[in-house]
């Protein structure tokens, strides 16, 4: 479960100024540590149903509305983080990162559908600044206005996910989205041999979205790691086919 947020956690802005000359391993703690004690944004707490059926089966998983944030729902900041730190955060909140084929749903559900907002270049380390991370926030707020915290929202960052191919490359963090909103179309398509990057690598239009692991398959409460693991049901929620998601990003 999500822990109690402490009354010192720190807001949005304030942990963007404490992390600008950070080291990235420094940053990557502090980041941690934060999600650790609970330091979200209340909206955050509240998943939202995704309803799927697949012939005369059907699950329903809950979803964070948004990507994980640190702050209060008034100043918040979605935060890149590394795989292996989000799969830390997701084991303890009991959750998990979603499938290719759980972020074309989520992304067929979402009620806010915004426009991916690219940097551009230079395509350097500038794209793993704190800045840059702060700079992003601003854009999307921008865009979304006063759009309710709580609607479910996408297009504007990539999604961390779990991919079968990462069994067998575990040093490497796999990719997905940052869809159009007008056709549903990713920027960021399925990274098929998750290849690019390693699993401490993140940059500013990464993001972590959480989904719980209790689930409702056919009406039954299961855990989403044994859904996905049987052959007979994985389905509804892989385009891969059966897998073991729980030893992905454990390295």
């Amino acid at each position: 479960m999500i822990p109690i947020k402490k009354d010192n956690s720190l807001t949005g802005s304030i942990f963007i100024k404490n992390n600008l000359n950070t080291s990235i391993p420094v940053r990557e703690k502090n980041i941690l540590d934060n999600f650790l004690n609970g330091n979200i944004p209340d909206f955050l707490r509240k998943f939202v149903s995704i309803y799927i059926t697949e012939g005369e089966n059907s699950i329903i998983y809950q979803v964070m509305p948004d990507v994980l944030s640190i702050g209060e729902d008034d100043d918040y900041v979605r935060m890149p983080m590394n795989p292996l730190t989000a799969k830390k955060i997701a084991n303890l909140y009991n959750c998990t990162l979603p499938t290719k084929k759980m972020c074309d749903q989520i992304w067929d559900k979402a009620v806010i559908k915004l426009e991916p907002e690219p940097k551009g270049p230079p395509y350097d380390n500038s794209m793993l600044a704190t800045s840059t991370f702060a700079n992003h926030n601003r854009l999307i707020e921008k865009q979304k206005g006063n759009k309710p915290l709580d609607k479910l929202i996408t297009g504007h960052k990539k999604d961390i996910v779990i991919d079968k191919k990462l069994l067998s490359k575990k040093d490497r963090v796999g990719i997905y989205g940052w869809f159009h909103k007008n056709n549903g179309k990713p920027i960021q398509g399925p990274n098929t041999n998750c290849s690019s990057h390693h699993t401490f690598y993140l940059d500013y239009s990464h993001s972590a979205r959480l989904i719980s692991q209790d689930v409702l398959y056919n009406g039954i409460i299961m855990n989403f790691f044994d859904v996905l693991n049987d052959k007979d049901i994985c389905n509804i929620i892989s385009d891969q086919g059966p897998f073991d998601a729980s030893k992905i990003y454990t390295i």
